[in-house]
């Protein structure tokens, strides 16, 4: 590959040393926010874990582990969709907290998810209960009433949220204690560059119900690492997961052994995920979790919207300051900007 120009004023020493500084202090907001909640508790029951290729969710994981860690707070018991069982999270929770995986499916976007967090309300109504800081949409309002319904018979839940938006929605349709809060991504802290670039721009677009239309890059290549293939890891915890879920007598056994394959597989995810991004000098993304990796590697990069507005939501709310990071309304917005950077 010719040689290009390295970035010059968007890596500038001192844009590098806020953009560090904007990450641990949102590291502390999340230790701020979570850990009077966790007041108490040393066993915690962990739900709701990906087993799939979107980095993202991976990325939320690992960081939602590392707070726990720092809190002495254990995990008891995880799963994911596939593999919740109301007796065993009985068995082993005692008398710890319920905590709901942090992401993007508090709604009717992703309904497997919004049905498995009302499940667990309904099986416990006398646990603490967390649900991790999630983006929030509802476009079905019977979709909004079963949750509502869900939420207000709880007598223990507290719901956090990722951006001003989605609290002012959790505020005015749920009677839950509500927080803004950021996302457990940056619980990790500031990350490594895992390789060098080795092209100007790499560009990390959705395809699925979530992208936006105007994700279309036209002549510009594109990739989302929600559709690669999964690592053979992956695709032994995958199995793992459907086994455990065809045949309910096994999960016992097998619910040790598929945690900590979920913690390998999901450090594996962020590490090519990581690397991905870091292929380049800049990136562009409509990513939630491709601004937020490529702000902790120090990347800089032009950020668009998704489909129902997540990441300008989360933009506005806690990174716009960030001296690497650009808002685009449009592709050429972004590509314009990406290449003021490295010409």
């Amino acid at each position: 590959m010719a040689s290009h120009p390295r970035v010059r004023t968007a890596t500038s020493t001192e844009a590098g040393r806020r953009a560090h500084q904007l990450v641990r202090t949102l590291g502390e907001r999340l230790e701020h926010t979570i850990r009077p909640l966790l007041s108490g508790a040393t066993r915690a029951a962990l739900l709701d874990v990906p087993t799939h290729q979107n980095v993202g969710d991976s990325a939320i994981h690992l960081g939602t582990l590392a707070l726990l860690r720092r809190a002495g707070v254990r995990v008891c018991y995880a799963c994911s969709i596939e593999t919740y069982s109301r007796d065993t999270l009985a068995r082993r929770l005692g008398d710890g907290v319920i905590l709901l995986s942090g992401g993007g499916s508090l709604g009717d976007l992703w309904p497997l998810h919004q049905q498995l967090r009302e499940q667990v309300l309904a099986d416990f109504p006398n646990v603490r209960v967390i649900q991790l800081p999630q983006s929030l949409h509802f476009r079905d309002r019977g979709a909004l009433s079963r949750a509502r319904l869900a939420f207000g018979a709880h007598r223990h839940l507290t719901l956090l949220l990722r951006d001003d938006r989605s609290l002012a929605a959790a505020r005015s349709h749920f009677d839950a204690p509500s927080e803004v809060c950021p996302d457990l991504a940056f619980a990790s802290g500031p990350l490594p560059r895992p390789v060098a670039p080795r092209a100007r721009v790499v560009w990390l677009a959705r395809r699925d119900r979530e992208a936006a239309p105007h994700a279309d890059a036209g002549a510009h290549p594109t990739f989302d690492w929600a559709e690669r293939r999964g690592s053979p890891l992956s695709r032994v915890e995958r199995l793992g997961h459907r086994v455990a879920s065809a045949h309910p007598r096994i999960e016992p056994y097998a619910h040790g052994p598929l945690m900590r394959l979920g913690v390998i597989a999901s450090r594996e995810r962020v590490r090519s995920g990581c690397a991905m991004l870091a292929a380049g000098d800049t990136v562009i993304t409509d990513r939630l979790h491709g601004h937020i990796l490529s702000l902790l590697l120090g990347i800089p990069h032009a950020v668009l919207d998704n489909s129902y507005g997540k990441v300008r939501s989360f933009y506005e709310t806690w990174t716009r300051d960030a001296p690497i990071v650009q808002w685009a309304e449009t592709p050429a917005d972004a590509v314009r900007t990406v290449q003021q950077w490295t010409s």
